[in-house]
């Protein structure tokens, strides 16, 4: 058993660094992987993509690595992914860390702007779309720590624009898992950032936890759209507590 690191978009898996050396400290094994497209891996060659292409990638890249179940940890896009695999591969699944994501499809007007920034890549604007969401996904405390921001700024940029238009729209056209979570029978933490005021503020989080039986529910101080890379302190330590709890 493994842990399994799914990062937010347009991130890559360097946002789960600290996490993941505090993993290794522990003698906890860990898998990081990236989406095609993103953190210098080869894009998809096709511009039709769903969000369950995503989800294929990443069960043959744990079928590669000969790992046959996972603690899955996911970010954002991470948590889609983790819906995914629990509705097509739940029998890889021995426990989920759901955080700031949500069980929700996308409203129309979230439609609207995956549309404009799509737009906005499209017509070479891809600095001002990366402005934006440094903007969105952090909290005033990451915005006064100028290395988290430039490393942010760093894996944003490595994204290519193709792989960043395709996969906004799979984000864009993937469907609603709520009642998908009400099937989960494993262990699941859900964490949310204080600080996350647009993308998936606490209360939207929080869905998740009211809809997996028995899972534990957290809002992390210090950070917005992205606890684990603002707070790792604290994220690191209500991960260890959950995994020893469950003998995960």
């Amino acid at each position: 058993m493994k842990v399994l690191f799914l990062h937010a978009f347009p991130l890559s898996s360097e946002m789960f660094e600290e996490n993941a050396n505090f993993l290794r400290e522990e003698g906890i094994p860990y898998i990081l992987l990236n989406y095609p497209g993103f953190g210098g891996e080869e894009e998809f060659p096709s511009e039709e993509v769903k969000l369950e292409d995503f989800t294929d990638y990443v069960v043959e890249r744990l079928s590669q690595e000969g790992v046959k179940e996972v603690v899955a940890v996911g970010v954002s896009m991470g948590g889609y992914i983790m819906m995914d695999l629990w509705e097509r591969y739940r029998e890889l699944i021995k426990g989920f860390v759901f955080v700031a994501t949500r069980c929700q499809s996308d409203s129309r007007e979230a439609k609207e702007r995956r549309k404009l920034t799509i737009k906005n890549l499209l017509e070479g604007k891809k600095d001002k779309v990366i402005e934006g969401m440094l903007e969105l996904q952090t909290s005033p405390s990451t915005k006064k720590n100028p290395e988290k921001m430039e490393k942010l700024r760093g894996m944003m940029e490595k994204a290519t624009t193709r792989a960043m238009v395709y996969t906004l729209k799979a984000l864009m056209n993937r469907k609603d898992y709520c009642k998908t979570l009400e099937s989960v029978d494993v262990p699941t933490l859900v964490i949310a950032g204080e600080d996350d005021k647009s993308i998936t503020p606490p209360e939207v989080v929080e869905e998740i936890a009211k809809r997996v039986k028995n899972s534990e529910f957290y809002v992390l101080k210090g950070s917005a759209h992205l606890p684990n890379f603002e707070n790792p302190k604290d994220f690191n330590q209500k991960l260890l507590k959950f995994l020893k709890a469950y003998s995960l």
